[in-house]
């Protein structure tokens, strides 16, 4: 649909018409100006009658002998926007004053003459004739385009197509905003990030502005929450907007306000499908597992690549609501297959895709979210073992909110001693890790003095510097520590069984 026919009326189709109108200031560009009215102004300050795109007639009374005045003039009518200045000659001036003419030329502001035997009513009539014959002929082109409208809701991509269509119809770039500014369509060049800005700074409302050489007309799309999904027109001001573009767009609105909320809905359904099949893989409690795999697959997840769980967190416990939509737009926007979902206070995610993509995406989301950190669990091939890999997940996630300048800890990042101390459980080696900690217990320095030792790879004068002690009363204190473990500290065996009984014993802290 064309909507070349419905472009507003212009300058050079206005001199056009029969009515002796002659352009003095201006050439070809100044004939493609737009023109949104014409009217007759004697007074002073003109502007504050006038919008954008007018047109002032005037006779210059107020203009006689005054060359100040005559400047003044020409650059408040180019301040405001109009399209061209009309001057009636051989009434008060037989022809148009030279220092106006100079201020109009550098300011490239059209001016053009009106004889005398041309009424200024005739040029306001004219000009009115023509945009009411021009409305009534978008309000026609308005009915059919809206049916035009309609007729994309057949279509497989039924949003794109009314874009692409609104797009054709005004002959401008539209782009479509979710409510937190991410593009989710748009049909060509256009400032987005300078659009959004100004959205953002107005009302919910259709709005019109200027913003670095283009004009745009942006109207939200209504929802059940103040959170909105945005439609803007762009086009360069070298191509001036059509009349129609407003009207048009408070017609497509609409139509996508309804899709985006259907949209929602299939997407609340699809969500609570992948969270229902996320917790049955999770919980690894279906004896079934041939039905689990063929919904896995039904889903995307059908084990062409390993498939590795994530569990993503704050750093201090916290409503994971935030994480999830990050995390699923990075997996969309990488094209991974994934199932995601929420429990005990963490966004969970299950990505099938190589160890590294996973990791990548993972840290693609988390960068939106400063105070976010997650844990990846080992990459599996079998339905079977995704509980292990969300144990190693959840295990990874303990360990940056520990230490959160990790943050994003893989199981191929954790230690052999945490895996068997976190594998075991606490129950299983709580007997052992008492008799081994216990005793040191009983003397907290002693025990401050381990973990410390441990800390500073078992560095005599790095560990010394940390306590603030001197290297031999540091080795004192070791010594004592032998005695009471009744072995050598040097002893490959005493060491591992420290190191795997600190890892049980301070859980939220890894010796290294």
């Amino acid at each position: 649909m064309d909507a070349n026919r419905l472009q507003a009326l212009t300058l050079g189709a206005l001199l056009d018409v029969d009515l002796g109108l002659e352009l003095i200031v201006g050439g070809e560009d100044a004939r493609g100006r737009r023109i949104a009215g014409a009217h007759s102004i004697e007074i002073e300050h003109p502007a504050t009658w006038l919008g954008r795109d007018w047109i002032m007639l005037t006779t210059g009374v107020r203009l006689r002998n005054n060359t100040e005045a005559q400047r003044q003039l020409a650059a408040e009518l180019d301040e405001v926007g109009v399209a061209a200045l009309g001057f009636g000659v051989e009434v008060v001036f037989k022809r148009v004053p030279p220092t106006l003419l100079e201020e109009a030329r550098s300011r490239d502001l059209p001016v053009f003459t009106i004889p005398l035997r041309t009424p200024f009513r005739d040029v306001i009539s004219a000009v009115n004739a023509s945009l009411l014959s021009s409305e009534v002929r978008a309000m026609q082109r308005l009915s059919s385009f809206h049916l035009y409208l309609i007729e994309a809701l057949e279509e497989e991509n039924p949003r794109r197509v009314v874009i692409a269509r609104l797009a054709a119809f005004v002959d401008a770039t539209v782009t479509l905003f979710l409510p937190d500014g991410t593009v989710a369509e748009a049909t060509g060049p256009a400032p987005a990030e300078a659009i959004w800005h100004e959205i953002t700074c107005r009302p919910a409302a259709l709005v019109q502005f200027d913003d670095d050489g283009w004009e745009t007309i942006a109207t939200p799309l209504r929802s059940a929450t103040t959170d909105h999904y945005w439609l803007a027109v762009s086009r360069h001001r070298s191509q001036p907007m059509p009349r129609v573009t407003r009207a048009a767009a408070r017609a497509t609105a609409p139509i996508l306000t309804a899709l985006a909320r259907l949209e929602d809905s299939v997407n609340k359904q699809e969500r609570a499908i992948q969270g229902a099949l996320l917790d049955a893989l999770l919980d690894g409690d279906d004896s079934d597992f041939g039905a689990l795999a063929a919904r896995a697959a039904a889903l995307g997840i059908d084990g062409a690549a390993p498939a590795s769980v994530v569990v993503a967190g704050f750093a201090s416990p916290g409503p994971p609501t935030a994480l999830r939509p990050s995390i699923e737009r990075a997996l969309q926007q990488r094209l991974l297959p994934f199932l995601a979902g929420t429990r005990d206070q963490a966004c969970v995610a299950l990505i099938q895709a190589p160890p590294h993509d996973v990791r990548a995406a993972v840290e693609q989301a988390l960068a939106a979210q400063p105070a976010a950190v997650a844990g990846i669990g080992r990459p599996v091939h079998d339905i079977a073992a995704i509980p292990h890999s969300l144990r190693d997940a959840e295990i990874a996630l303990e360990r940056t909110r520990a230490a959160p300048t990790r943050r994003v800890l893989a199981f191929e990042d954790l230690d052999l001693a945490t895996l068997i101390a976190t594998e075991l459980g606490n129950e299983r080696l709580v007997f052992k890790v008492d008799q081994i900690i216990g005793a040191l217990r009983v003397n907290q320095g002693l025990f401050d003095t381990v973990v410390a030792y441990f800390d500073h790879d078992l560095d005599i004068m790095r560990t010394s510097k940390a306590l603030h002690l001197h290297h031999n009363s540091l080795r004192y204190r070791l010594g004592r520590v032998e005695q009471i473990l009744g072995r050598p500290l040097k002893d490959p065996a005493t060491i591992a069984s420290l190191y795997i009984a600190l890892a049980a014993s301070l859980p939220h802290r890894r010796p290294s």
